[in-house]
């Protein structure tokens, strides 16, 4: 995270058939989904509610920091906390709590729960919350404001961004760029 990198793969391991990681097996307790993909379900460290959590954590991930839509927003979950790890982790426990579901959030909902989260449980203040939220929706290429955003956006907001269409840059990771850092 320190490193500031456009993704960072989380997921869950996966066993192919034949390989050597059948050996570990018996020994940790492995159990894996007997469909494809056949990720691990659990083990003998890992109980299968602990690892659904880990599951949720990776889809959030991938939805709001591999994303690209949230570059601005995605640090204020952390901000003051210990971890990274440890403030994502209640974030996504909080949406799954809020949400019940890990698929099918629309991007507009998506940024008002986060706007909820960061404000009511992180405790940002509501101009950073939703100037962050602002600055990311412009990054991708939007201009009507979110009506949840509009009564607490300062009157001087931050410079429109150029659309990731007009980065020489892919889209997604034309939607990485920060506000601060020019296309490489």
């Amino acid at each position: 995270v320190g490193l500031r990198p456009h993704e960072i793969q989380v997921g869950i391991l996966k066993r192919l058939r034949g390989t050597p990681i059948n050996r570990h097996d018996v020994e940790w307790d492995m159990k894996y989904n007997p469909a494809p993909p056949y990720d691990l379900l659990g083990n003998r460290l890992i109980p299968f509610p602990e690892m659904q959590r880990l599951r949720r954590f990776a889809r959030y991930w991938d939805l709001v920091g591999n994303s690209g839509n949230f570059v601005s927003t995605t640090p204020l979950i952390w901000a003051g906390d210990n971890t990274p790890f440890t403030a994502f982790m209640k974030w996504s426990d909080w949406l799954f709590g809020r949400t019940k579901r890990t698929d099918s959030i629309a991007l507009p909902r998506l940024m008002e729960l986060l706007f909820e989260f960061l404000t009511r449980e992180a405790r940002q203040p509501l101009s950073v919350a939703a100037t962050a939220l602002w600055e990311d929706y412009q990054r991708g290429g939007r201009r009507d404001k979110p009506q949840f955003l509009k009564d607490h956006l300062p009157a001087s907001l931050p410079p429109e961004r150029p659309s990731p269409a007009q980065s020489p840059l892919p889209k997604r990771q034309g939607r990485h760029l920060s506000a601060n850092s020019p296309p490489d």
